[in-house]
């Protein structure tokens, strides 16, 4: 049965997509019930007061200090009595590796607004930016602002563990980059963590704009990154009011580049264990976009060989359009059948099911009817639909897949195209 899919349905239905993602998030329930993403001003300002304050750990103390929570956040997958680190990706041994082996990373170098550890200092602390590196990693980075280092750079490759990582001599690799020194000097961190990075920096960014701890009534500073080098200043002497890092558009880039990953959401629930709040850009990366303007680009890229139909050709599919929400995408077909019905399958899942069993030799479904768009073939034999992408900043990231089927009198039964999937970005 051909069941049309209007447009309010179609906005509901494509909200399901992100889903698809990150089904290992532990949010808890209500958590951003009052995150407000209509506009880069209300989203920053509601997720801060989500996120806001925390309670500071202590750096170093015999009660539970950074050293314990980072230690279960950095656990290596493979051993629960060992850490990996963010830059090397080496596995050390808990406790005994301290120091010698492995210490703390601030990611927003503390000497850049923050120097001076005290009850008063909450980035100080602060675990969702604090990692565990190799020490040598962490000499080297130092305090050199993130930024891609093409040339001139020595290269910190890192180790095969849990399926990344190893390899070396040739840019980028698996490898960090870095030259210089200061904020004349550039980081470039490894493709599988710099993601990461990235979204730790982001955090800061929002978590920290001012005003005082809403608990402690400690001043905070504002944090502020930036690709203007000259904003940014070392200073170990004071903790500043306002203090800046970067570079901005390098860790957006990164955040684009280095998806969220389970490990990264399993650090997330350490952290909110023991701080009790969460890195809102790691359970929600498509609120990145929406707070810096990022565009994030649409695609649409087709896979997998459909039917051949009594055309004598297998008829295809193509988009018109980048696929982005709050904009129009039609989808379409070519070569099949003339005048004929035709559905357009969309699924929010990636199916490969052989239909020779029903009597289709060589055709494979990839796109269950999940939501079904009725049309029919021109006299030439093409079809489109145009569907309303909503202007829902969740659907960032989220995807179809789409499949026509179309049918072909001519040989008594049905033929489909080749998939497509749809990636949705933002303009």
């Amino acid at each position: 049965m051909i069941r049309s899919l209007p447009a309010p349905v179609l906005g509901l239905a494509l909200a399901i997509c992100p889903l698809a993602r990150a089904a290992f998030a532990q949010i808890p329930p209500g958590y951003y019930a009052t995150v407000d993403t209509s506009s880069a001003a209300a989203l920053r300002t509601t997720v801060h007061d989500v996120i806001d304050d925390h309670l500071r750990l202590p750096y170093t103390a015999s009660s539970t200090d950074t050293w314990d929570v980072l230690e279960l956040a950095w656990q290596d997958p493979s051993n629960p009595t060992r850490i990996v680190d963010v830059y090397r990706n080496r596995s050390f041994q808990k406790l005994s590796d301290r120091v010698s082996g492995y210490n703390r990373e601030h990611t927003w170098p503390n000497s850049y607004g923050f120097p001076i550890d005290g009850t008063d200092n909450y980035p100080y602390t602060d675990c969702h930016a604090l990692m565990l590196s190799d020490a040598g990693y962490n000499t080297a980075r130092s305090n050199r602002l993130f930024e891609p280092c093409t040339s001139g750079c020595t290269e910190y490759p890192t180790d095969p563990n849990n399926g990344i990582g190893g390899g070396q001599g040739a840019y980028p690799g698996n490898s960090n980059w870095g030259s210089g020194n200061f904020t004349a000097g550039r980081w470039e961190v490894w493709r599988a963590r710099r993601g990461d990075v990235a979204r730790a920096l982001l955090y800061l960014d929002v978590r920290y704009e001012g005003g005082v701890h809403g608990t402690t009534g400690v001043r905070e500073p504002d944090l502020v990154l930036t690709d203007n080098r000259s904003l940014i200043v070392a200073d170990s002497s004071r903790n500043r009011p306002l203090a800046y890092t970067g570079l901005l558009s390098t860790l957006l880039a990164w955040h684009l580049e280095d998806p969220v990953d389970a490990f990264e959401q399993r650090r997330n629930d350490v952290v909110y264990t023991y701080q009790g709040n969460r890195n809102p850009f790691i359970d929600h990366p498509e609120w990145v976009a929406i707070c810096w303007g990022l565009r994030v680009p649409g695609s649409f890229t087709t896979f997998g060989t459909g039917c051949r139909a009594s055309t004598g050709f297998t008829p295809g599919i193509l988009a018109i359009g980048e696929p982005l929400i709050g904009r129009n995408l039609t989808i379409g077909a070519s070569l099949a059948p003339a005048s004929q019905p035709a559905v357009l399958n969309l699924d929010p899942f990636r199916r490969s099911i052989d239909l020779g069993a029903f009597g289709f030799t060589g055709c494979t479904a990839y796109a269950l009817g999940i939501f079904e768009v009725s049309a029919a073939t021109s006299s030439i034999g093409s079809a489109a639909v145009t569907l309303p992408v909503p202007p829902e900043q969740g659907l960032v990231g989220g995807v179809l897949i789409a499949q026509w089927v179309i049918l072909d009198t001519a040989v008594g039964g049905l033929v489909v195209t080749d998939a497509g999937e749809i990636r949705f970005g933002r303009p």
